[in-house]
């Protein structure tokens, strides 16, 4: 199996830093030693964060609530939570009447399991009939789902957070292809060479893969942004947008209680900025193979990090 990226990196790093690591736990915990101090990574998780922030940053719908407690602006979320798990959490009439009313409200959600990530299982519903759909399919495997009206977002942007400060933001382009009258969708797609994770496979489960885009034609692959998709990192230079951007973020992690991080934010057409969500496991990975220089980007914001863990 060829080893992760991140992996190499962190590696790389403790050779370069002096720092003893080993693996234990199959692999899974990575233990960090240097000058009498031991620190642990978990996959991509630091143990820079204090217990409960990960927990609520890992619970879309707690991020939320703790978000909006202190006046950030957040994406609006409902838990709807799984009957056959949650029981005692269910209302007297149900968990339907609830999902009635936000679909009238909004008349279009965004259903997504409240603990996922990388855009898997997260479904466009406007019928209720697909909101149904979208809630069964996430309580076939999760206690809860979380529902959010659909925000017409112009671009999505990842914030990386350390210690009160922002190191660096990138916007994301939505995948897509441009048509030239002759090759179908499914052949143009081909030679994108997406990422081989679940959430393409379900992106391209939604298109017609035999239709022929005509000449100049764009169609994009997913309503979806994220890396793990095929989507693109572009990194915002420090202009005005960038600067709104990094307030917000570090309102935002100054809320959670969080030293190190990426904040997800969302820019609507109207010109208006929410906190999508906050992820206490700080990934890369994909931004460092497909930008320039990508790799020594997320390399110094990761020995940012364990300077951080070490205090040096």
């Amino acid at each position: 199996m060829e080893e992760r990226l991140f992996n190499i990196i962190i590696q790389e790093l403790c050779s370069e830093m002096n720092i003893k690591m080993e693996r234990l736990s199959y692999n899974w915990v990575f233990q960090l030693s240097k000058n009498g101090k031991i620190r642990h990574i978990t996959r991509n998780h630091f143990d820079i964060n204090p217990q409960a922030t990960g927990d609520i940053a890992n619970d879309k719908y707690a991020t939320y609530e703790v978000l909006k407690s202190q006046d950030v602006p957040v994406i609006e979320h409902t838990m709807i939570f799984n009957p056959a798990r949650r029981n005692q959490y269910i209302p007297e009439d149900g968990i339907w009447p609830i999902v009635i009313s936000e679909l009238e409200k909004h008349k279009c959600l965004v259903v997504k399991p409240n603990n996922g990530c990388e855009g898997q299982g997260v479904c466009l519903c406007h019928t209720l009939k697909e909101v149904e759909t979208a809630i069964e399919n996430i309580f076939q495997n999760e206690a809860s789902a979380s529902i959010c009206p659909y925000y017409n977002i112009k671009t999505e942007y990842r914030t990386f957070y350390l210690n009160g400060k922002i190191h660096f933001i990138y916007g994301k382009q939505k995948p897509c292809v441009i048509g030239d009258g002759k090759l179908s969708l499914g052949e143009l797609i081909d030679n994108l060479n997406l990422p081989t994770k679940k959430v393409v496979e379900d992106n391209l489960h939604m298109l017609d893969l035999t239709y022929i885009p005509k000449v100049q034609e764009k169609v994009n692959i997913s309503w979806k942004y994220n890396l793990s998709g095929g989507a693109i990192p572009v990194l915002v230079e420090k202009d005005e947008l960038y600067y709104k951007m990094e307030e917000l973020a570090i309102k935002a992690g100054k809320a959670m209680n969080i030293n190190f991080a990426t904040i997800d934010i969302i820019q609507t057409v109207d010109g208006n900025f929410y906190v999508m969500e906050i992820n206490s496991g700080v990934c890369g990975t994909i931004f460092a193979k497909t930008v320039d220089n990508g790799y020594n980007i997320i390399k110094d914001i990761y020995r940012k990090a364990l300077q951080a863990l070490f205090q040096e």
